[in-house]
């Protein structure tokens, strides 16, 4: 009685979460993991993070630029000093360049170095530089920051192609994984009928109803069977094996999956509109490779819009005006005003024309790829389609052929307890049924692969529930 009362105790203070029940390992959970750890898509996201970078360097070209100059005469006919300090800030607007700064000079001057005299407090300036016809519309600052924006939306959709990859690829380590579960269960059934059968055969071999053959021939089969059930051992922790890599814990690191998370059986037929041409509208607006030569293309073209603009003659408006403060030698007022236009022209031209001619042929080259990329996904869905469509007709099939062959098991087992037949039709009968439903379930898994093609073909994310 006391027994029964400790054990009764030790029953109750166990954790229930080990009587808790196996969840199911489903596609979802492991596309899920494989999105938030998968190294390569990590990987991936790092070379987002390196645009962003180099958006953010590109900025810098329109940072606010503070320069000093020093200069000291120690020794010669004339002992003088010189501070200045500058500040630049370029501009996004017309490519117009704001600029200041202060100035002192002290000391003596030779004549022709007058002007470098300040007042006691030195001279403040400020001016304007205004591009007129080259790099007024864009120039490299611009045409850089440009670029490096779009390449952020370029990293962005590598994620998203890389994330396409990755889901296919752990939806078809996903169904192999349940296709080898539902194959090592049709070993071991074809094992355990060979196994139940077998003490009823020795009982007739004995009673003189069946010959000594009869058993040796069931065990021949025992032992194939077994051999079977190792090859399907073998082939479930292979596929648990390739399934850890996208179905990981919280940490990143791959986790086996277990016999007891297996699905009972394959999940319902996924249902796709066959409609090509929908398919194909909805793919040129997700597919990502599409997304991102149309960038690839803004990017050349924003290359070539600039080197145009640099054959353009370069006429640049300055406007600069100072103000001494304090007093000076003379005591004269030396404020003023300079209005200016710069030329500037390269007679050949060569360097800006040599960049646009690259930069439309490069653009030239996207337009050809975009095409490629186009006719292969058009091939993608086309492909896609016609493999769901066989799936499904030989997924039907298959049933008919497996119905058939349980049936003609069913009777080729009576015909053997009538003593109609051998054991070597019975099993012949018997892995036939097996052989048909590896076959169907085999089926069930390309049917399903097929299904994680389509949506790659389309470029969306949608999974099977």
């Amino acid at each position: 009685m006391m027994t029964n009362q400790v054990a009764l105790l030790v029953f109750l203070l166990l954790p229930a979460a080990l009587y808790a029940k196996v969840q199911t390992l489903v596609l979802d959970d492991v596309l899920s993991a494989a999105e938030k750890s998968f190294p390569a898509l990590l990987a991936t996201e790092q070379r987002r993070m390196v645009t962003e970078g180099d958006y953010i360097s590109a900025q810098g070209a329109f940072d606010t630029v503070v320069k000093s100059q020093n200069r000291w005469s120690v020794i010669g006919l004339y002992e003088n000093q010189n501070y200045d300090v500058s500040v630049e800030q370029p501009t996004p607007y017309w490519g117009t360049t704001f600029f200041g700064g202060w100035r002192r000079g002290t000391g003596d001057y030779p004549i022709y170095d007058g002007k470098n005299i300040t007042a006691t407090d030195g001279e403040l300036r400020a001016g304007v530089n205004v591009p007129l016809w080259r790099n007024r519309e864009i120039d490299r600052r611009r045409a850089g920051l440009k670029q490096a924006e779009l390449a952020q939306l370029i990293a962005g959709h590598d994620v998203d192609q890389a994330l396409l990859d990755i889901r296919r690829q752990a939806a078809y380590r996903y169904w192999d994984w349940v296709l080898a579960g539902q194959r090592l269960l049709i070993a071991e059934h074809l094992l355990k009928i060979a196994e139940e059968r077998n003490s009823g055969i020795l009982e007739r071999v004995a009673a003189g109803d069946i010959p000594q053959f009869e058993a040796l021939d069931n065990q021949r089969a025992i032992i194939e069977r077994q051999e079977r059930r190792v090859a399907a051992q073998r082939m479930l922790e292979q596929s648990a094996i390739q399934l850890s890599l996208y179905w990981r814990d919280e940490k990143g690191e791959p986790q086996m999956p277990t016999t007891e998370q297996l699905p009972k059986d394959f999940p319902k037929e996924p249902v796709v509109d066959a409609d090509y041409h929908k398919a194909w509208v909805h793919a040129q607006t997700q597919r990502p490779e599409l997304k991102r030569l149309d960038v690839q293309a803004k990017q050349t073209e924003t290359e070539l819009e600039l080197q145009k603009n640099q054959q353009a003659p370069a006429v640049d408006l300055s406007v600069v005006g100072s103000v001494d403060n304090g007093k000076g030698k003379s005591g004269l007022n030396r404020d003023e005003l300079y209005v200016g236009l710069n030329f500037d022209f390269p007679l050949q031209q060569r360097a800006a024309k040599g960049k646009a001619q690259a930069a439309a042929a490069n653009l030239q080259r996207l337009k050809w790829e975009t095409n490629l990329a186009e006719n292969r996904i058009a091939a993608d869905i086309k492909d896609a389609l016609s493999r769901l469509a066989a799936s499904r007709q030989r997924l039907s099939l298959i049933k008919e052929q497996q119905k058939t062959a349980e049936e003609l098991e069913n009777g080729e087992r009576e015909r053997f307890d009538l003593g109609a037949s051998n054991i070597l039709f019975v099993n012949m009968r018997e892995l036939a049924t097996g052989d048909a439903a590896i076959m169907a379930i085999e089926a069930s898994s390309n049917l399903f692969k097929a299904h994680a093609d389509y949506l790659a073909a389309l470029g969306t994310h949608t999974v099977v529930k």
